[in-house]
């Protein structure tokens, strides 16, 4: 049955809307399985029935207008248990109630499978036969397999259903999907596509090779030409930290390996320009989607963009001249750079982005320019443009068709947020002491663009992670020594007064380079990070000597070590590092008083690190806490697949005692501890580390205004008793509201939801 089920799942996933979707799948399904009838009921929450929605076998006019209560009748015991029944005949069942308007009374045989979605039950999909007998297991398995793919159909079916139906529904609809870039926005929806996309490219043979290598350079040219069009535009309306981020684009025009890979393909397979971009550009997406670091994978979206504004220029397309609203909600399948700065920033009030990360480079220019944006939010981009929309960046929320009521409230907290906005831009350039006097330092994480942060080098107090493997996957082999001391030298010659941490290469399974391919079947778990690079420690001894070669000038070098979990590991890598900075030694004629070998760390990610901090407090001289990883660890839920997302939990109990028994080892030893993952710019996350003690916190640079005036605001004393409540708490939803009404209670709730 494998191939009818491909078949039917294709129909389903081709269907305009809610309605043909369902009304494909009881025919197909009815047919496949050879049975008399086939229907799906859906959960009506609102009135607390199930309505028969589509079938095949009962009576037409029944369609639409038939509907059980919960609990009544063999279809709302399935809803009810959330399980599976097979029955051979209905009439012996107890809970069997014959509704005479359907004309089921003529079926006997019945299987019925309850259709899933996020642990909510959407509906109930039934086959019937006239024969009694039971199904085989063959049958049940092929009806649950459908019901599971029903229901991420149906993960919307009252909007999906509402607007398919060119109905105003009677009430605003709230679609929840997951908070990007923080604030209240109100406008009209506007959709944008992009004008061709890498799916509908078919592959092709090429009529003339040298023919499509010229017309692919010329359009490379163009491409690279309009790119830096666009960042020109925008030269005046950002900041130079923000502005580097078109930078991300040149390096993708200019990148040999990208552009020859295309080139081979139209020399060595004969494939047309627009069919080599496809083969290439999907190649390099699957890989930087398959990255476990949420900064990388999200670059998937930035080649994407590219190698799309390719083949829109191979096919000539003319764009259509669009009036754009005064304000406006941009709203795409998956949001682009191009796509942001095409749109005036003064019309623009908030985006909406149906696929994409809070990484994206789209997230991190919104959040520099203070627009509010959501990903994740199911929108059906047909019937939404000129809508009228809210969104919230605080909890990730779009409402659609909000009333005049509705309107009035939300601009309400817009104005508020307005005022608080100015209030924390007041205090960005102070210092970050506890309103009971405990100093604070701020660090910077940064990654490829490092001197985009020279505008702000007053907030912060040293670079508290570099992603070193950056320009390594920026070449077409390993860098060589003088290219990676090159590299480095800028980073540590811009920040000559702070001290920089720069993690040593982190790469694996999960993050492959081009030109060292790895395949594993688990890369997290795997080949990464510290492991990889003992294993070829030639690799590992030129980074760390061009590391030192770089921090001559300044000294202001501190190396990292990714991914430890044994003390072994940190003993071997010490001993090279050991070996290289003697080697700069001798080079350079230097000794040990005029060129000290620079601090190392270690990054705690891995939670066997955690218990084995009082030796490393022997061998290092810092650790910092990787929490998006240790997190990912210790509630073993991979954050990017969306299918356990919402199990990763910022604020589970485990984590807490986990980063509790860090910091209390870490004093206990004497040993230097700060944080740099995700948790130390949350506003929820930097009380809970306040509170516990922790004193350095390394956050990217859009969220220190925040938390440097949460931290000026609030005493440390008060959130370690708020501590002390959450290490009791039950689950992640009571510790957060512990700390949400503590800042609620000192009028800072307008940090972590809408209005002051």
């Amino acid at each position: 049955m494998l191939s009818q089920l491909r078949h039917i799942v294709e129909q389903v996933g081709e269907a305009k809307n809610l309605t043909a979707a369902m009304e494909a799948l009881v025919r197909q399904t009815q047919l496949t399985m050879a049975v008399d009838c086939c229907s799906i009921y859906i959960t009506d929450n609102k009135n607390e029935q199930l309505n028969l929605m589509a079938s095949k076998g009962l009576a037409s006019h029944a369609v639409g207008r038939t509907y059980l209560k919960f609990g009544e009748g063999i279809v709302g015991l399935i809803h009810e248990k959330g399980e599976p029944l097979n029955l051979a005949n209905i009439r012996e069942h107890p809970r069997n109630q014959h509704l005479p308007d359907v004309q089921e009374d003529r079926f006997n045989s019945f299987l019925g499978t309850p259709i899933i979605h996020k642990r909510q039950v959407l509906g109930v999909l039934v086959v019937q036969q006239k024969t009694p007998r039971l199904f085989s297991e063959l049958e049940e398995s092929f009806l649950i397999t459908l019901a599971m793919h029903l229901a991420s159909v149906l993960g919307n079916s009252e909007l999906r259903l509402a607007l398919a139906q060119s109905m105003q529904p009677s009430g605003a609809i709230h679609l929840q999907g997951s908070p990007a870039s923080s604030g209240i926005a109100i406008g009209k929806a506007y959709v944008v596509r992009p004008a061709f996309t890498l799916a509908e490219v078919r592959i092709e043979k090429s009529h003339s090779i040298s023919k499509e290598i010229l017309l692919f350079d010329m359009i490379v040219k163009k491409c690279s030409d309009e790119f830096s069009d666009l960042a020109l535009t925008l030269k005046d309306q950002l900041s130079k930290d923000v502005f580097a981020l078109f930078d991300i684009y040149s390096h993708v025009l200019k990148d040999k390996l990208f552009l020859n890979a295309i080139r081979a393909q139209i020399n060595e397979h004969q494939l047309s320009a627009s069919s080599a971009i496809k083969v290439v550009a999907e190649s390099y997406i699957k890989q930087f989607e398959a990255m476990s670091d949420n900064y990388l994978s999200e670059r998937a979206s930035d080649i994407r963009d590219v190698a799309q504004r390719l083949l829109y220029h191979l096919t000539q397309q003319v764009e259509e001249e669009i009036p754009l609203p005064d304000k406006l909600i941009l709203v795409a399948s998956e949001v682009t750079l191009s796509m942001l700065a095409s749109i005036p920033t003064d019309k623009l009030q908030g985006i909406v982005s149906i696929k994409g990360g809070a990484s994206s480079h789209v997230i991190i220019l919104a959040r520099a320019l203070g627009i509010p944006a959501v990903v994740g939010s199911p929108l059906p981009l047909d019937s939404m443009n000129q809508k009228d929309v809210i969104i919230d960046g605080y909890s990730g929320c779009t409402i659609l068709f909000p009333d005049h009521v509705l309107l009035s409230h939300y601009q309400l907290l817009l104005d508020e947020e307005n005022e608080l906005k100015k209030l924390i831009e007041q205090g960005e350039c102070k210092s970050a002491t506890t309103f009971d006097g405990h100093k604070i330092s701020i660090l910077l994480n940064t990654g490829l663009n490092a001197n985009q942060h020279a505008t702000i080098v007053g907030h912060f107090e040293g670079i508290g992670l570099y992603r070193s493997e950056l320009p390594f996957m920026l070449t077409t082999s390993f860098p060589t020594e003088q290219e990676q001391t090159h590299s480095y030298q800028g980073l540590l010659s811009q920040y000559a007064q702070m001290p920089v941490t720069m993690r040593t290469l982190d790469i694996g399974g999960d993050k492959p380079l081009s030109y060292f391919p790895i395949v594993e079947e688990n890369p997290f778990l795997g080949w990464r990070g510290i492991r990889l690079t003992l294993d070829h420690p030639e690799i590992f001894l030129v980074q760390i000597r061009a590391m030192l070669r770089a921090s001559l000038a300044h000294q202001n070098l501190r190396i990292m070590l990714p991914m430890i979990s044994a003390i072994e590991e940190v003993i071997e890598a010490k001993r090279l590092i050991v070996k290289a900075w003697r080697e700069i030694l001798d080079e350079f004629k230097l000794t040990s008083d005029t060129f000290p070998l620079p601090d190392i760390g270690v990054m705690v990610e891995v939670p066997a690190c955690i218990f084995i901090i009082p030796q490393l407090a022997e061998i290092v001289d810092f650790v910092s806490i990787g929490s998006n990883d240790l997190i990912q660890y210790l509630l073993a839920v991979d954050r990017n697949n969306s299918r356990v997302a919402a199990l990763f939990d910022s604020y589970h109990p485990a984590v807490l005692h986990a980063l509790k028994l860090i910091i209390d080892s870490c004093h206990r030893y004497h040993l230097e501890v700060s944080l740099c993952g995700e948790l130390a710019g949350d506003p929820i996350g930097a009380l809970i580390l306040l509170g516990m003690g922790y004193n350095r916190l390394s956050m990217n640079a859009t969220n220190m205004g925040k938390i440097k005036y949460l931290i000026n605001a609030l005493s440390r004393k008060e959130l370690a008793q708020c501590v002390e409540q959450a290490l009791v708490a039950q689950n992640g939803a009571m510790i957060r509201a512990i700390f949400v009404d503590h800042l609620e209670t000192k009028g800072l709730g307008g940090f972590i939801r809408a209005g002051k």
